[in-house]
């Protein structure tokens, strides 16, 4: 008995001619299946809400990941899959310096750069993850950078439930894990 499946999406057709018997039917539709899924995933992305309130929703599409408020649109960031490796390699620092702040046990004023003039910072003056892009003014040195407005902060619980999310997101899109490991080997390296 041969079984030919056929799957179309917007942008492929593939045909597969499976010789199975009769058992091997159902295992060749499951496959099917994983693949439509993959596939439709793959082109739609995934969107998370983040926190109690939902204020912020996390998207992921094509390689980017996009935060951005559900209450004022402008707030918003976009960040490459090489930005979100970096931040996700910073991520036990900026954890630690948030509970410093949570707990008010010192000052706090960290700020790191994460590539393409993002910056990820956790102050005492604000109590937030902010992911903000930089700028640096016309004929001034490179050290002399200014936050711009494009970029949002993430309240303590939103940022919870973003680093709770972290398997969940890995998994659905493995092209951010994977990078994200061989980054932390590279720098392992050059240390």
């Amino acid at each position: 008995m041969t079984t030919t499946t056929t799957m179309t999406t917007t942008t492929m057709m593939v045909t597969i001619d499976i010789p199975c018997s009769g058992n091997e039917v159902g295992a060749a539709a499951s496959s099917e299946e994983n693949v439509k899924m993959a596939t439709t995933q793959a082109l739609t992305g995934s969107s998370f809400a983040l926190g109690d309130r939902q204020s912020c929703v996390l998207m992921i599409e094509a390689g980017n990941v996009k935060i951005t408020s559900t209450n004022v649109l402008e707030k918003h960031v976009t960040l490459s899959a090489k930005c979100w490796v970096r931040f996700m390699s910073i991520r036990e620092k900026v954890e630690i310096e948030a509970r410093e702040v949570n707990h008010q046990t010192r000052p706090v004023a960290y700020r790191e750069h994460i590539g393409n003039l993002y910056y990820v910072s956790v102050t005492s003056r604000y109590g937030c993850i902010d992911i903000r892009r930089f700028d640096v003014p016309y004929g001034l040195a490179s050290e002399n950078v200014h936050p711009t407005r494009s970029g949002i902060g993430l309240r303590f619980n939103e940022w919870a439930h973003l680093l709770s999310l972290l398997p969940t997101i890995h998994e659905q899109h493995p092209e951010l894990n994977v990078i994200a490991k061989s980054s932390v080997e590279e720098t392992d390296k050059k240390q």
